[in-house]
């Protein structure tokens, strides 16, 4: 899962993605298939390899 933990929110990097750009936060991490679940708001959540995904930075104002 990388530096990834539950709870991380991160940015959808892959652009063929139909969630491409979005951001969600990491639920779930599926160690059989190395998988890391990400939820989007309230109800959409879907599964994403390591290299999909990018920690999403917060910017400081």
């Amino acid at each position: 899962m990388g530096n990834l933990k539950i709870g991380t929110m991160v940015k959808i990097d892959d652009q063929k993605d139909a969630m491409k750009n979005q951001i969600g936060a990491v639920v779930y991490f599926d160690q059989e298939h190395e998988k890391i679940l990400v939820r989007f708001g309230g109800q959409q959540q879907m599964y994403y390899n390591l290299s999909q995904l990018k920690i999403n930075q917060v910017a400081d104002n």
